[in-house]
């Protein structure tokens, strides 16, 4: 039988002395003196001692403190204490909704959901939670979108500048979208959700207690303030101690060097390099560049002149539409009164407001110019997304239309040979068997 790790030992020794300590302090204030003393009562409270015995109570662990503001010990009583409660909030908390929790669809190591844990939970218990409402096939009945794609129904309100040209009264649009990762993402990327509607934690935790919970009790400040603090702190939210460790300001982690000559291979996709055809170097990273991978580089060259840190592309995932979603018209105007009319299974971050989501479009068109660029332009892009642990977090896209890395690559390909989105499709591009495998023997090490 294998001893346990010393850190196992060391853990279960502070454990047990806190433990000691906190009882011998709910005696009194002078039991510990009495044991260290052969009974000799002290005759004055000790205030270490009750401090511990207080950090062990749980009615003293009140979340709505500041560790900021407090000396030591009672600075790590508040940071434990707001800990345990956004803990119990993202896991057990349903604000008299439906029944779902923030775990309900983010669970696991891979912080989202996939078609075998639908599975798995429809045979534990057709009641869960997850089959209500948005997981449902038309917001009542039928599970079938769900098992076959892991997918929930999402109700985006049309903005302003927005109409769909069948329907010029309607006010929202339902999508079917997959559970964006809550793995990194948190503490690490700043973007938020496919269409890049939401600025902050807060915002988005807001809006799926509102939306997918459709709770019934408003959550408090101090409420969605722990949940994401929970979410840019807890282990599972994080796919390696190294990220976790750069989220608290540690060094940014490095691309693997790769130990196989496949994986070196596919390293070479993600070194920022110039474009220089037939050369592949550097493809990858154009758009997954920078610590979290996820930054278009220094090399990019995009129609709009957008600097390095773009955040959103097309890559032709809505216009190749697997999955056969339906396709919605939509009648686009621009802010000198052109309308443009255009089709997607998705319209991403066109729904959001581009020049909301993407100030450095702001810095590069003044307001006078907005014309040049239509709203229209940005229809199907969507957020470019980290890769580290991306080999747990299955399907991938915006629509779950992936299921694997090889077929994530696919998706490449074919925009490559479609001529849409990115604007080096017209460089005669393609991925062979041997850069597919190439490049999944490296991202599985990321």
């Amino acid at each position: 039988m294998r001893n346990p790790p010393l850190y196992c030992l060391i853990a279960s020794s502070l454990a047990g002395l806190l433990l000691l300590l906190g009882a011998l302090a709910a005696q009194g204030p002078g039991a510990a003196a009495v044991a260290s003393q052969g009974g000799a009562r002290s005759p004055s409270p000790d205030p270490g001692l009750a401090d511990t015995a207080s950090f062990l109570h749980p009615g003293f662990l009140d979340p709505d403190c500041d560790p900021d503001l407090l000396p030591p010990w009672s600075a790590i009583r508040c940071r434990f204490a707001r800990f345990l409660e956004g803990r119990r909030l993202f896991d057990d908390e349903h604000f008299g909704g439906n029944g779902r929790t923030c775990e309900t669809c983010h669970s696991g190591r891979d912080g989202t959901i996939d078609p075998d844990e639908v599975a798995l939970r429809l045979w534990l218990d057709p009641d869960d939670e997850l089959f209500t409402h948005d997981g449902l096939d038309d917001f009542t009945s039928g599970t079938s979108r769900l098992e076959a794609h892991a997918t929930i129904l999402v109700r985006r309100e049309l903005p302003p500048w927005v109409q769909l040209t069948h329907d010029p009264a309607a006010t929202s649009v339902v999508l079917a979208r997959g559970v964006p990762s809550t793995v990194n993402t948190p503490a690490l990327d700043p973007a938020l959700m496919y269409d890049l509607r939401d600025h902050t934690l807060e915002g988005q935790a807001l809006g799926a207690i509102e939306g997918h919970a459709l709770n019934t009790v408003p959550p408090t400040e101090l409420e969605l303030e722990l949940i994401a603090e929970f979410q840019q702190t807890g282990r599972r939210f994080f796919s390696s101690e190294a990220l976790r460790r750069f989220a608290r300001g540690g060094p940014a982690p490095r691309l693997p060097l790769g130990r196989t000559a496949s994986e070196q291979r596919g390293r070479e996709f993600f070194v920022d390099a110039p474009w220089d055809p037939p050369s592949k170097k550097g493809l990858c990273a154009f758009c997954h560049s920078g610590p979290m991978l996820n930054t278009a580089n220094e090399f990019v060259e995009l129609p709009t002149g957008a600097p390095p840190g773009f955040r959103a592309f097309d890559i032709g995932v809505s216009t190749r539409n697997v999955l056969n979603n339906p396709v919605v018209s939509y009648d686009v105007t621009d802010f000198c009164g052109t309308t443009l009319t255009v089709e997607s299974s998705d319209p991403g971050i066109m729904l959001t407001g581009p020049y909301d989501i993407l100030p450095e479009l702001v810095a590069l068109l003044p307001p006078e110019q907005f014309c040049i660029l239509h709203r229209a332009f940005f229809v199907n892009m969507h957020k470019t997304p980290q890769l580290w642990g991306v080999a747990d977090t299955a399907p991938y896209f915006h629509d779950n239309s992936a299921k694997t890395l090889e077929e994530v690559l696919e998706q490449y390909n074919f925009m490559f040979e479609s001529n849409v989105g990115f604007p080096i499709t017209d460089s005669n591009v393609e991925l062979t068997e041997q850069d597919i495998e190439d490049i999944v023997a490296f991202l599985r090490l990321l």
